[in-house]
């Protein structure tokens, strides 16, 4: 089901909705940097599959991503944040949700931002990363190849700052609130405290995140019932969609399922 659910910024948020065969519980999922909610179909395909397993899923394009009408300049943590809620609001209003089967999925940039949307929503009791960006981030950091103590220089000075994206090799403006919110919402703080389900997946050859963020996500979540952490051996970032290796992406998605579908 094809959507439109109304922003805090009352914008329209593309959404598309899975609902379960039978159940009620919930798989919010929230998709990386600059794509889509379709995640290149893996979001869809975990949906498909999962609604046999009593859960209804959710995804949704970002500002400026997607079917996003809005600007690129819309895209910030906050904002994406404020997305995040008014689905979620969606979704308790119109389903009889399962407050034992509520879990998030997180790709990339959707990993930092299920973090910081579970410290606001500590209901949640499974979490999925994929590939996550989690770490800390400071003026001395870089953030896909670019500096961001460079970055924040631009936005300081005219509120925005010229970003190259080294997927799409051309520029964009992006805007000050998302470089501000880079450095200064911690995204692994709000992990500690988690008591429910983990798995975090990350492939081997990620040269785009610091595969180091997987083993720090593991241990940030030290208090968790459960918690696994899957290496796929010949995975980059991308899960085989950069280098024709669809297996990568086989594996993301079954072991994904195969780890929901056992509450």
């Amino acid at each position: 089901m094809e959507i439109k659910v109304r922003s805090k910024r009352d914008t329209d948020i593309p959404v598309s909705i899975f609902e379960s065969d039978h159940g009620n519980g919930l798989l919010l999922m929230a998709h990386s940097f600059k794509s889509d909610r379709s995640e290149n179909k893996r979001f869809d395909e975990v949906a498909e599959n999962l609604r046999r397993y009593g859960y209804h899923t959710v995804s949704f394009d970002f500002p400026g991503n997607g079917e996003s009408e809005e600007d690129f300049l819309n895209y910030s943590l906050r904002n994406c944040l404020d997305d995040m809620e008014s689905v979620y609001e969606y979704m308790k209003n119109h389903y009889s949700l399962d407050r034992k089967k509520l879990a998030l999925l997180g790709y990339s940039m959707g990993g930092r931002l299920i973090s910081l949307f579970y410290g606001r929503h500590p209901e949640f009791n499974e979490l999925v990363f994929w590939a996550a960006c989690n770490q800390d981030y400071g003026l001395e950091d870089r953030f896909l190849e670019q500096d961001l103590s460079e970055l924040k220089k631009q936005c300081d000075e005219k509120g925005y700052c010229d970003f190259y994206d080294i997927f799409e090799e051309s520029y964009s403006k992006m805007s000050a609130q998302f470089v501000y919110d880079m450095i200064s919402l911690d995204a692994l703080s709000p992990l500690d405290d988690f008591k429910g389900r983990a798995l975090i997946v990350q492939g081997k050859k990620d040269t785009t995140i610091d595969i180091d963020n997987a083993q720090m996500i593991y241990d940030h979540l030290s208090k968790a019932n459960e918690r696994s952490l899957l290496m796929i051996p010949g995975a980059d970032h991308g899960f085989g969609l950069w280098d024709d290796r669809p297996q990568d992406s086989e594996v993301l998605v079954s072991e994904t399922v195969s780890f929901l579908k056992r509450i």
